[in-house]
């Protein structure tokens, strides 16, 4: 069962792992951006629900290695998963990065590397990914949207052109997946504290004339309960919408935001 909080949930879950009953069982789920502080958190609750995890990123110890914005690298990353499991059910995209400057002052190169990774690369995994997601029914994939998708924000044109292009293509395979029962999701994880986060802290002080500690207080203010969202409170919404209890929802975009979207409305 996922983690919703509180002691009825603990004795639950508890019952449910003496049953041996787990929402993933007979899975494979390959994640992106696993080394991650999301990414992590994700491929820890997909494998607690029971799948087959194959993590995948750029670095990091234990995981397959593979640079998601180039056809090659998601061609292998999918070969590979299929070769050591012999099949593919969910597939969890959530490799980002992010770089901050003005329209103006924008590097191409940085503009090519964010949408290579947030919106190429979703749409070549999907695509390498199809055949062996549409083979039974139930294949699930799930994409880490933002906010940012449906809102913007000054400084990021390149991450809020990519996360915008991504959920147009999360309902586009809802579509194209449904007669086969295949479900197409994204989730819209509000500020966490991960390393995607601390990456940007000098170019949000810079641009925006602030110190650390303002960046902090400015992101934890725009959630209404004042703090940060827990990357286990955006995996436990991935592990449910990768389940068979997430069968009917598909071409959504499910905030995890603690409101923010709501209070900025």
């Amino acid at each position: 069962m996922i983690q919703v909080g509180g002691d009825f949930n603990d004795e639950l879950r508890a019952t449910e792992r003496r049953r041996g009953v787990c929402l993933l069982d007979g899975r494979v789920a390959l994640v992106t951006g696993a080394a991650g502080g999301l990414g992590a958190v994700v491929c820890d609750t997909l494998r607690r629900e029971g799948a087959e995890v194959v993590p995948v990123d750029l670095h990091g110890g234990g995981l397959i290695h593979e640079d998601v914005g180039t056809d090659e690298g998601n061609r292998r990353m999918i070969d590979t998963a299929v070769d050591l499991h012999g099949r593919l059910d969910i597939l969890v995209l959530n490799a980002g990065v992010q770089f901050m400057a003005s329209i103006a002052e924008y590097p191409e190169s940085e503009w090519e590397r964010l949408l290579d990774v947030m919106a190429k690369g979703p749409f070549l995994a999907m695509k390498h990914a199809w055949h062996h997601l549409t083979e039974r029914h139930g294949g699930r994939i799930i994409v880490t949207a933002s906010g940012l998708s449906v809102t913007a924000e000054s400084f990021k044109c390149a991450y809020v052109a990519a996360k915008h292009a991504v959920l147009g293509l999360v309902r586009v395979a809802a579509l194209e997946g449904a007669a086969v029962g295949l479900t197409a999701n994204a989730v819209a994880p509000g500020w966490m504290q991960t390393q995607l986060f601390n990456d940007q802290l000098n170019h949000q002080m810079r641009l925006r004339g602030l110190t650390r500690a303002e960046v902090r207080d400015a992101a934890i203010a725009a959630q209404p309960p004042k703090r940060f969202v827990e990357p286990s409170e955006v995996a436990n919404l991935i592990a449910f919408l990768a389940s068979d209890l997430g069968s009917g929802i598909s071409g959504a975009c499910i905030p995890v935001d603690l409101g923010g979207l709501a209070s900025a409305q």
